[in-house]
């Protein structure tokens, strides 16, 4: 088990606050444009038939289902499956935009919330990848919600939403700030390649959230937190520039050798060292957990994580099948899910954990009050 010593002191300081950030409202924003695994089926032929030899298999490859490996038990079922359990995927049209996918999903949160623009003290962003390098998205969100509070971009790949909640309910607890909207959004598929087997388990989609200042006493809000980097997937996934059709063009790629094994050897390890640590800072035990919101990367990650935890899959969701990976909108995803079937209910104890490579790896636990689901 790791040394969690110094995030206890800081815990001690920081829930001692007379504050808490608190989930006050979500929402989610995906295309239109729904593609399946059919649609290579009739465009790619010959991808299909040779898909043993294309980057998804290389990098989904070569595990050992008959070791004591709990992911590689999870992974097991999907290997002769070409698409890796993947079956749909949100893809975004040409005319679609980072900043429009956002601002849907940040006016459903403020929507839903009964919220006015003027009532957000800050806005927190990230995008992967966004519609402006270098400076962001942020302050273009800021003038197409109406907003009148700052805007601050960040990333933290798929973790980043956790890791936005994560900072939002932090801030919000000093008093500085009263309501902080937190907007996540993934464009993966305007970066691939479709006539590589990698574009088959990746899509779009958006996400969004308001955190707000709550009373400690109430119980309700971010009970504990403990992010890691994932500093041995560096390498894995990259973008990189190339000319395509004689423009320059960013393409997402895969190294096939590094990518699958790297998350493979780091996945149990980066989740309890999170969890263990999460759990120590709230004061709570895994037993007391009512429902786990995992980001699901992978068709298996969802199992993996709760077979990994000693959870029922009853107490977990999984979206990947129909939506993909689709990076930082995985884990909000899920979790508006679970909250608009009710499969949250107020006064749940709920683990949140997320994983992202060449970034970090993040586990919240947080005590879950009214929230709003648009």
């Amino acid at each position: 088990m790791s040394n969690h010593k110094s995030n206890s002191l800081e815990s001690k300081t920081q829930f001692s606050l007379p504050f808490r950030g608190a989930l006050r409202s979500i929402a989610v924003h995906f295309p239109d444009q729904v593609r399946t695994n059919g649609w290579w089926e009739e465009h790619y032929p010959d991808l299909i038939a040779n898909a043993r030899e294309a980057t998804l298999a290389k990098v989904w490859a070569n595990f050992q289902p008959e070791t004591a490996s709990i992911y590689d038990q999870a992974i097991a079922p999907y290997l002769k499956d070409p698409f890796r359990g993947t079956v749909a995927r949100r893809v975004m049209g040409p005319e679609d935009s980072a900043q429009e996918m956002s601002v849907a999903a940040g006016q459903g949160a403020l929507d839903a919330a009964g919220l006015e623009a003027g009532d957000i003290d800050m806005m927190l962003v990230n995008a992967l990848r966004p519609d402006s390098h270098v400076v962001g998205d942020a302050a273009f969100l800021v003038g197409k919600l109406g907003l009148r509070a700052p805007a601050i971009d960040f990333e933290s790949a798929c973790s980043s939403a956790v890791v936005g909640f994560h900072m939002a309910c932090d801030l919000v607890s000093t008093g500085r700030y009263k309501r902080i909207l937190v907007v996540v959004c993934c464009t993966y598929t305007r970066d691939i390649d479709l006539s590589d087997s990698f574009s088959w388990f990746l899509g779009d989609g958006a996400a969004a959230f308001v955190v707000e200042r709550v009373d400690a006493g109430t119980g309700e809000g971010l009970l504990g937190a403990h992010t890691i980097p994932t500093v041995s997937t560096c390498g894995a996934f990259a973008y990189e520039l190339e000319d395509v059709d004689g423009v320059p063009a960013l393409r997402i790629h895969a190294n096939k050798k590094k990518a699958g094994q790297s998350i493979r050897d780091g996945s149990e390890r980066f989740l309890r060292e999170c969890v263990d640590g999460a759990l120590s800072q709230a004061g709570v035990s895994l037993s007391e957990i009512d429902f786990l919101i995992c980001n699901t990367p992978t068709a298996w990650y969802a199992e993996f994580c709760a077979n990994a935890l000693g959870l029922p899959m009853s107490k977990t969701i999984d979206n990947y099948p129909e939506f993909a990976n689709c990076g930082p909108a995985l884990w909000p995803n899920n979790l508006h899910t679970a909250l608009r079937r009710g499969s949250i209910s107020p006064g749940d104890l709920v683990l949140g954990y997320s994983v992202g490579s060449v970034s970090t790896a993040s586990a919240v636990v947080l005590r879950v009050g009214d929230v709003a689901v648009g």
